[in-house]
């Protein structure tokens, strides 16, 4: 059964689609392109490091460093147990 399963092609995210699962996209689409254009634009004219507090920007950025530091601590554990 298991080599039945239809793959499953990776999708372009839309900002449309309000997921905030951004595991399973390898890319935006434009108008989601665009609107990062504009935020990295106006955190950099702030200066906010991570994106304005709340904005789309910001959740991804967020959601990239939680995703490695898992895997940091994953190769942390798995180096420290292997030793």
């Amino acid at each position: 059964m298991e080599a039945l399963k239809r793959k499953v092609l990776p999708r372009r995210y839309s900002i449309k689609d309000g997921s905030t699962d951004y595991d399973n996209y390898d890319e935006a689409d434009e108008e989601t392109q665009k609107h990062l254009q504009k935020e990295f634009a106006e955190a950099e004219k702030n200066g906010w490091a991570e994106g304005k507090p709340g904005s789309f920007l910001n959740r991804l950025i967020a959601h990239g460093n939680r995703k490695t530091e898992e895997e940091l601590r994953r190769g942390g554990a798995s180096s420290s147990s292997s030793s």
